[in-house]
């Protein structure tokens, strides 16, 4: 609007100069000079024009320019924005992964853990098991001893000498009874199902059994008499019943743990 306003105006102007320089009485040179004047001024006023151009085009490419500048800002920073939101999205993923990872493994190294204590804790019980069974068999066959000492001792003719004849047989199975008392406490330690608690409580049942028949034949044969029926057989078939049962319910539990596992 501008350009055209002054291109109007110079037009308008450079016709007013050359109607006055043709049509206007005077001299020639008086003339020259005003036609002289008119082409400056008419320089003049397009130099002008031309400069207020420039600077309004100069003014526009500027205000572009900067629009650019502002909307190039605005999209690198929407930029920055969204590769920051991406990398802490990136970073939080990894993170919940690795926390996730971390209780997994911290999961299998427990579970391993557990199988691992579970299988050495059946080890064990197998174990005490074993020595409780052998614990029996020892006291079994001191029984066994006691009743064919007795036999020999009976023949003596002075109960003294029955006495310390029978005295060292009997002190032998008093140390086989403590040594089956302790096994039979280690495996009661060991043991956690209360149907195998019971089964080697009445194993030990039939152990005290034992002990007072033991007891009761030495007396007698102190006293100088057999007993009649022999009372060993009997109890000695109790404690292997009793321990045979209590091996084999310990054989089903463990099975049944590695049914369970598997």
């Amino acid at each position: 609007m501008a350009r055209a306003v002054l291109a109007g105006r110079g037009v308008a102007a450079s016709v007013v100069i050359v109607w006055y320089i043709v049509f206007s009485p005077g001299e020639s040179g008086s003339k020259a000079q005003w036609f002289f004047g008119a082409v400056v001024f008419g320089v003049a006023l397009i130099a002008l024009w031309q400069t207020i151009a420039i600077q309004r085009q100069a003014a526009q490419n500027a205000a572009e320019s900067h629009e650019r500048l502002r909307s190039q800002l605005a999209a690198a920073e929407e930029r920055s924005a969204r590769e920051l939101a991406l990398t802490r999205s990136l970073h939080q993923t990894e993170m919940e992964a690795q926390r996730a990872l971390h209780r997994a493994e911290m999961e299998a190294q427990r579970e391993l853990a557990r199988v691992e204590r579970r299988h050495l804790l059946e080890r064990l019980q197998r174990q005490a098991l074993v020595e409780v069974s052998r614990a029996v068999g020892a006291h079994t066959q001191m029984l066994a001893l006691l009743w064919d000492e007795g036999a020999r001792v009976l023949r003596l003719e002075d109960r003294d000498q029955r006495e310390q004849a029978m005295n060292p047989i009997i002190e032998r199975i008093a140390q086989v009874v403590n040594d089956f008392a302790v096994e039979i406490d280690n495996a009661h330690l060991l043991i956690e199902d209360e149907h195998l608690h019971r089964a080697l409580q009445h194993v030990n049942e039939a152990a005290v059994m034992a002990m007072r028949v033991a007891e009761e034949v030495h007396a007698a044969v102190i006293d100088g008499h057999e007993p009649d029926p022999n009372p060993i057989p009997p109890v000695q078939r109790l404690m292997y019943k009793r321990a045979t049962e209590a091996r084999r319910l310990a054989w089903d539990l463990l099975r049944a743990g590695l049914r369970d596992s598997g």
